[in-house]
C-alpha cells in the first residue's frame, strides 16, 4: 500500500495554459503535481544538485516518477530588433553562456531520470532529436508514411533543378522554428545564398491540414483545420492564431493510425503532434512530428481529452507505448 501521493513534475512556464490544464488532470487522478518552473535558474531561484539528489527551491525532486516537458531547454544567441533589423546584444556572449549552463543543468538532470525509468512525456533525447527534420522525414520514409518529396541541400544548382521538375516548392530551416514559405520567383534569384547552410525543399501539398494527437500508443484526437482560406503554413494563419479557427473531427485509415504509432516510436515518442495533409484524391501526407505540440484549443471546443492523456502517461495509468 502507498502510503504517500505519486510525485508527478511539470516543467514550463507559471503562465502555460496547457501545463495547467495537464496539472489539473495529474490532481484528479490522485498524483501530486509539482511545478519546476523553465526559468527558475535565470531568475536566480535556488536549484542545486547535491551528492546526486536534485533540490528545486528547497524541495528535494530527486524521486519523481513522471514528467511532463513543454520544452527542453537550448542555448540561443540572445538577440533583439532594432531599427528594423535583428542584433545581438553587447553582452550577447555572456549572456549565451550563462543559457548554456542552465541548460546543460537541466537536461543533465532530466538525462538521469530517463536512466533512472521515470516516466518523461517527452524524454530530452526524443525532443532534441525532433529537431533534425531530416530525420523524421527518413522516419517517416522507413514505417511507409507517404512524405512530399523533399531536397535538403546548400547547392544553388541542385534546387533550381528540382524547382524545374516539382514546378511548385517551398522552404523551411533543417532545424525548424520558422514558418514555411514559398520558393517564388524573388527568392530564386537569391539562392547563391543557401551556399552558407543546407536547406529543405520541398513540393507543395495541397489539402486538408491535420492535426493527430498521439498518447502511448493511442489516436486521442484527430482533426482538420478549419479556416476562411488555407495558407501555406496554417501557424502563420492569423485566424488560427488568434484562436478562431473551428475543427472538425477526421477518423483516420487504419493504415495511417499504424505509420503515426510507427512513426512516433521511430523518434521515441511517447506523445506526439503528427502534421498531416488530406489531399482531394484521398492521399495522406505527412509533414512532421512534434514532441510538444499546441492543442489546448482543440481540446476546449471539441473535448477531445488530450490533457487527460498526457496525465495518464506520466501517472502511469496509461500504457506508454
Amino acid at each position: 500500500m502507498r502510503k504517500t501521493p505519486l510525485r508527478v513534475g511539470l516543467f514550463g512556464t507559471d503562465d502555460d495554459l496547457q501545463l495547467h490544464a495537464v496539472a489539473k488532470e495529474v490532481r484528479a487522478l490522485g498524483a501530486e503535481d509539482l511545478l519546476l518552473r523553465a526559468d527558475a535558474l535565470e531568475a536566480g531561484l535556488p536549484v542545486s544538485e547535491l551528492d546526486g539528489r536534485m533540490l528545486y527551491r528547497g524541495v528535494d525532486v530527486t524521486d519523481v516518477e513522471g514528467f511532463y516537458l513543454r520544452g527542453i531547454p537550448a542555448a540561443y544567441a540572445p538577440f533583439m530588433e532594432k531599427d528594423d533589423e535583428l542584433v545581438l546584444y553587447e553582452d550577447w556572449f555572456e549572456r549565451y553562456m550563462q543559457e548554456r549552463e542552465r541548460a546543460s543543468f537541466y537536461v543533465a538532470w532530466l538525462l538521469e531520470l530517463q536512466r533512472r525509468g521515470a516516466r518523461l512525456v517527452n524524454g530530452p533525447t526524443a525532443a532534441s532529436v525532433l529537431q533534425y527534420k531530416p530525420f523524421q522525414l527518413n522516419v517517416l520514409r522507413s514505417v511507409g508514411a507517404r512524405v512530399p518529396r523533399t531536397l535538403i541541400s546548400n547547392d544553388p544548382d541542385a534546387v533550381r533543378a528540382f524547382h524545374a521538375e516539382v514546378k511548385h516548392v517551398i522552404y523551411k530551416p533543417v532545424t525548424g522554428g520558422a514558418v514555411t514559405r514559398s520558393l517564388d520567383d524573388e527568392t530564386l534569384e537569391q539562392l547563391e545564398a543557401v551556399r552558407a547552410a543546407p536547406v529543405i525543399f520541398q513540393e507543395r501539398i495541397v489539402g486538408d491540414d491535420l492535426r493527430v494527437m498521439l498518447a502511448g500508443n493511442d489516436i486521442v484526437s484527430s482533426v482538420a483545420i478549419r479556416t476562411p482560406s488555407q495558407h501555406l503554413d496554417f501557424r502563420a494563419d492569423p485566424v488560427y492564431s488568434g484562436g478562431d479557427a473551428s475543427y472538425e473531427p477526421v477518423e483516420l485509415p487504419e493504415a495511417v493510425v499504424n505509420q503515426c504509432r510507427a512513426a512516433a516510436r521511430g523518434c521515441s515518442l511517447v506523445f506526439a503532434g503528427i502534421d498531416i495533409k488530406r489531399t482531394s484524391d484521398g492521399e495522406w501526407v505527412f509533414l512532421e512530428l512534434n514532441s510538444s505540440p499546441i492543442y489546448l484549443d482543440v481540446e476546449y471546443k471539441l473535448g477531445h481529452p488530450i490533457s487527460r492523456a498526457i496525465a495518464e502517461l506520466i501517472v502511469g495509468v496509461r500504457p506508454m507505448g
